[in-house]
């Protein structure tokens, strides 16, 4: 064997080597940054945040009036854990609110105390990232047990807010996939959210981000708008959201102050998720300006006086989860062209083009057709395009995709001086599931 010839398979063979153990990882964990601008299409959602609406979804939640459940009118007397038909009355009336969105929406079943209660969870599946996955939260039971239980800030405000993101994020392409959730039983001990991080950890989600809402409506007429940001500093990414949301209230010029807690609180769904190492933190009003309707009948719409306060809140929680969802600004282009032989202008079928993403990081891969064509379509912006084939050298250039715009180009790839060793690779096997799990 010649020396030359042995040299370039012993590269050949660690290169292979290299490919095995650093893959590219399409799934691998985004660093959420905590810097904000004022982004003209954040602000256009912001814009769409209507008082009247947030008014109407309130009473509806809290029983302040009929709504329309199946075909059926329904008032929502109470949403406590355990009062049975009303509580299945609210989950289903959050149900077909998301699903005449459009998203995907399911009940997530759960026991508790002998009963069969559920989290209602929506879905906005990421046009880029599917499998990494942003959530905004609330819980949509309350208290107290008997009689009437409005819970109009306790937690209908928080719920209020996850279905005003979904109405209107849902309009928007994001890279990354939004979650809409409502919890059941927290007022229990975090029950539904207990069940849900439990089976998302249990199922490998590679979940980025939590934003938990709960009572985001109670500020005393006349005094300071603050409130509360609570993070767990220990778990990457819980501060970069919480200092996000501070952002966010500062560029887009809302009237709040918020604080990171000193205490912080476990006391709501947002620590369900950091027992599993998912970056969370809870949104909430400031509990040094107490409600004092707390867990009484008297927590009903009418009680909540200062609306602009509680639109703020929904406002400051849309553009939060706006900057961290990877936003798709500029829309989608596509590219297309052939690959063929340099010398004799053959198509070559089945080579491989990457397209890879040096800003948001990913790299997808297609393979030319029968008639070396191939098409990729990318959210807009820069690129780099490679062409590879067995026997062929590697060609790559920049390409720039345009929204709405289609571009040509084709590769002529030149015929490899050495046959490459082919070694073959071995099938990955599937880890087993997380430690604990069923």
């Amino acid at each position: 064997m010649h020396v030359n010839r042995l040299h370039s398979i012993v590269l050949l063979m660690l290169l292979l080597f290299l490919c095995l153990v650093s893959p590219t990882k399409q799934g691998q964990a985004q660093e959420i940054s905590a810097y904000v601008s004022l982004d003209q299409l954040v602000q256009d959602m912001l814009n769409q945040v209507d008082p009247d609406r947030i008014y109407t979804y309130t009473g509806d939640i809290s029983g302040a009036w009929e709504v329309t459940i199946a075909g059926q009118p329904y008032t929502i007397s109470t949403r406590h854990a355990l009062s049975g038909e009303p509580v299945e009355k609210a989950a289903q009336y959050l149900f077909e609110f998301y699903e005449n969105l459009g998203l995907q929406v399911e009940y997530q079943p759960f026991s508790f105390q002998g009963q069969t209660l559920s989290n209602v969870v929506a879905q906005k599946e990421g046009s880029v990232f599917p499998e990494r996955v942003f959530l905004i939260t609330s819980h949509y039971d309350d208290v107290p047990v008997d009689g009437p239980a409005p819970g109009a800030d306790d937690n209908a405000s928080g719920t209020v807010g996850v279905m005003i993101a979904a109405e209107i994020l849902s309009k928007y392409d994001f890279g990354c996939t939004l979650r809409f959730v409502n919890f059941g039983a927290e007022e229990y001990g975090m029950i539904g959210s207990q069940e849900y991080a439990y089976q998302a950890y249990c199922d490998e989600e590679d979940i980025q981000g939590v934003l938990n809402l709960d009572m985001i409506a109670w500020n005393s007429p006349g005094s300071a708008t603050g409130m509360e940001l609570h993070s767990l500093s220990s778990i990457q990414g819980s501060d970069e959201i919480a200092t996000t949301f501070q952002n966010v209230v500062t560029d887009y010029s809302l009237d709040l102050i918020p604080a990171l807690a000193d205490p912080i609180t476990t006391q709501s769904d947002h620590s369900s998720f950091w027992k599993y190492n998912y970056p969370a933190i809870l949104v909430s009003e400031d509990w040094t300006d107490r409600n004092p309707n707390y867990h009484s009948i008297n927590d009903d719409l009418e009680s909540l006086e200062d609306l602009n306060y509680y639109t703020s809140m929904v406002k400051a929680s849309i553009g939060t989860l706006a900057h961290m969802g990877c936003l798709v600004e500029a829309g989608w282009g596509q590219i297309s062209g052939q690959v063929v032989d340099a010398k004799t202008k053959i198509p070559l079928p089945g080579a491989t083009l990457q397209l890879h993403n040096p800003e948001w990081g990913y790299t997808w891969t297609t393979q030319s057709d029968e008639n070396g064509s191939y098409q990729f379509s990318a959210p807009s912006g820069p690129h780099i395009l490679s062409a590879d084939d067995i026997g062929y050298a590697h060609q790559e250039v920049d390409a720039f995709f345009l929204q709405n715009q289609t571009q040509v180009k084709d590769f002529e790839i030149e015929a490899a001086e050495e046959i490459t060793l082919f070694i073959p690779l071995f099938a990955n096997t599937k880890k087993p599931p997380p430690e604990g799990c069923q």
